[in-house]
């Protein structure tokens, strides 16, 4: 069988070099290429890519045709690539780093493609870096209190009461959540008066009460909410990641010491699903035996340490009181250009996160999101000092989960989210999140 493969990858190779194209690996090279080719009318498109996130892929694509640009899949920008002339064509040699792309247009015309080259320098910076969290920080509360059919359960996991309360109210389990609906046989189901059930969220401020908390609710225009005793309402139209995640000022009612937020369900609906809830404001949380506390805002440093869950072993903003933060951490530096008549590129020595956005001097000038961790500056850097801003973005999986049961990184299914230790919650140092933020200043 591996035989039949083997001459077949063989033909197509000789078929492609019959059409003029052809692609020589390095040898040695431990990359995963592929390739996508398009012939158009002047030319042929071509698509390189490195799906190997470890190591680097290099070669050399021959073809009959007489020159080569790049074309920028983030900018849209257009330059020459450096080929080299062969009697039947030219060669152009490709060097892409784990993750790495290259789209080329491979032209009929000759292009002139000059190989780059540059010496390289690292500016110093002229202070340390000044690092700022873009967002409030958040306490996830993922274990309740529930009262339902005249029975009650403390301190369970949100999956377990959400069960718990469809049950009581005469279902055998929450239908959303594993049932198909034919037309609308279940959302026009309906409940009798006295059917519903009562769910309170508790946490604990250890010193003075934020002056901007809030906390986040699905749909709370399904329930009766009190915090501490107090009637509390969200205003329309203020919400948090999704306008069915409705946000609730309480700073006025907080207290130090426990709080207790209590949503009413009366009657049951089909829409009343139990979810977690989330508190919102500028504050630090501060590990318990008991999931976390709240504690006063500190500001964030640099990733270091060795108790972290990042690639790289550093401690990232879920070490630094923000294991459940997932939007932007900006830091910023400050840069002396003698003559911005050069090539700039702001690279990330040592970081974590889904994306990092790049700015120079107020004005946005790019992403970085797949090594050699880049992004090219040059036209926005100016002769003098220039202020140069990377916001670092992390996941909602550190805010939504899964945290519990070891949970393996890169994959979350429905199952994920089952299962949590009751009665909890649990120590906040067992919650399973991630190392976001720069580790190194950026250079």
């Amino acid at each position: 069988w591996m035989l039949k493969v083997n001459t077949l990858v063989a033909e197509l190779q000789d078929n492609q070099k019959k059409e003029g194209f052809g692609i020589e690996r390095t040898p040695g090279d431990q990359g995963i290429l592929f390739h996508h080719r398009r012939q158009v009318a002047d030319g042929e498109i071509l698509f390189l890519v490195n799906t190997s996130i470890e190591h680097p892929s290099s070669g050399v694509v021959l073809s009959s045709l007489r020159g080569a640009e790049a074309w920028n899949l983030y900018t849209g920008e257009i330059k020459p690539f450096p080929s080299a002339r062969l009697d039947a064509g030219i060669s152009v040699k490709f060097d892409l780093p784990p993750s790495g792309s290259l789209l080329l247009f491979l032209s009929q015309k000759p292009v002139q493609g000059e190989f780059p080259h540059e010496t390289v320098a690292t500016l110093a910076s002229t202070g340390p870096v000044a690092i700022r969290r873009l967002e409030p920080n958040v306490l996830t509360l993922d274990y309740v209190d529930v009262t339902a059919g005249g029975e009650t359960k403390r301190d369970i996991y949100f999956y377990q009461a959400n069960q718990f309360a469809w049950q009581k109210n005469g279902l055998e389990r929450d239908p959303w959540d594993s049932a198909v609906q034919f037309k609308d046989e279940l959302i026009r189901k309906t409940f009798p008066p006295g059917s519903g059930f009562t769910a309170s969220y508790k946490f604990t401020v250890e010193s003075t009460v934020p002056k901007a908390l809030a906390i986040v609710i699905e749909r709370p225009d399904l329930y009766t909410i009190t915090c501490n005793g107090q009637t509390v309402k969200a205003k329309r139209n203020d919400w948090w990641l999704d306008k069915a995640f409705g946000r609730i000022g309480i700073a006025s009612v907080a207290r130090t010491g426990e709080n207790v937020v209590t949503i009413k369900a009366s009657p049951f609906t089909m829409y009343h699903e139990l979810e977690p809830a989330y508190v919102l404001g500028d504050f630090t949380l501060k590990p318990a035996e008991k999931g976390f506390v709240i504690t006063p805002g500190h500001a964030l440093s640099l990733g270091a340490g060795s108790q972290a869950t990042s690639p790289s072993g550093c401690a990232g903003w879920n070490l630094q009181g923000h294991p459940f933060y997932s939007a932007g951490v900006s830091y910023r530096e400050r840069f002396d250009v003698a003559k911005a008549a050069d090539r700039f590129v702001v690279a990330l020595p040592n970081w974590y996160g889904s994306v990092a956005k790049v700015a120079v001097n107020g004005k946005p000038a790019g992403f970085i999101d797949a090594p050699p961790w880049e992004c090219d500056v040059t036209k926005y850097v100016k002769s003098g000092q220039n202020e140069v801003e990377i916001t670092v973005i992390g996941t909602l999986k550190n805010t939504l989960g899964p945290h519990h049961g070891k949970p393996a990184l890169g994959a979350a299914w429905p199952a994920s989210f089952h299962q949590g230790p009751n009665p909890g919650p649990p120590p906040g140092d067992s919650y399973s999140t991630v190392a976001y933020g720069l580790f190194e200043p950026f250079v």
